[in-house]
């Protein structure tokens, strides 16, 4: 009988279980005396953010406020052989804007203050995904694509590819880029 009713729960979604929002096994609230414990190379270090190179060669960022973490970032470092990010199946330089867009099922939101800019050779735009979870964590991805890429609004998500990876603190977010979000009109929360 306990079978039963442990596939029953399971199927209605009762007891699924959520995915890890993480990276480096820190989370958006953790006590900012953990990265005592974080045995990689730190290569920057501010009042509030400690940024580390990771194993494969990459950058991963964490930032505190009031003794909690609220911001870690993990960013490619451009190395074909370490295009595994710290946090998701997505790889850096592969993984496209549709695919992001695909797996979540809406392309989320943009921070007016973080909306698409251009460098002398790229095209940087920042997508964010608002997890349904306890935290309400944001998911940020910053995809780029090279502007000589011969670009048009039917094929710019399929060039831009994962450049660097954001998880913070929904209100962090809020204070330090501001309120003014434009939603998709697909917008919904998505599960870890």
């Amino acid at each position: 009988m306990s079978k039963i009713i442990l596939t029953l729960l399971l199927t209605c979604g009762c007891l699924l279980p959520t995915g890890d929002i993480s990276m480096y096994g820190l989370k958006i609230h953790d006590n900012q005396n953990v990265l005592s414990d974080i045995k990689l190379t730190v290569v920057a270090k501010e009042a509030q953010m400690t940024k580390f190179r990771t194993q494969n060669g990459n950058d991963f960022s964490v930032t505190t406020d009031k003794g909690k973490i609220v911001y870690l970032e993990n960013d490619w470092l451009q190395d074909p052989q370490s295009r595994q990010p710290l946090f998701s199946e997505f790889s850096f330089g592969k993984t496209t804007l549709s695919d992001i867009r695909s797996k979540y099922g809406t392309n989320g939101f943009t921070y007016k203050s973080r909306g698409p800019f251009k460098t002398n050779t790229h095209l940087i735009m920042f997508n964010c995904f608002e997890f349904d979870s306890p935290n309400n964590e944001i998911l940020v991805t910053i995809t780029k694509v090279a502007l000589n890429e011969n670009l048009t609004a039917e094929n710019l998500a399929s060039k831009c590819k994962l450049d660097a990876l954001i998880i913070a603190d929904k209100s962090y977010l809020d204070k330090t880029w501001g309120n003014g979000k434009v939603l998709d009109r697909n917008y919904k929360k998505i599960q870890p």
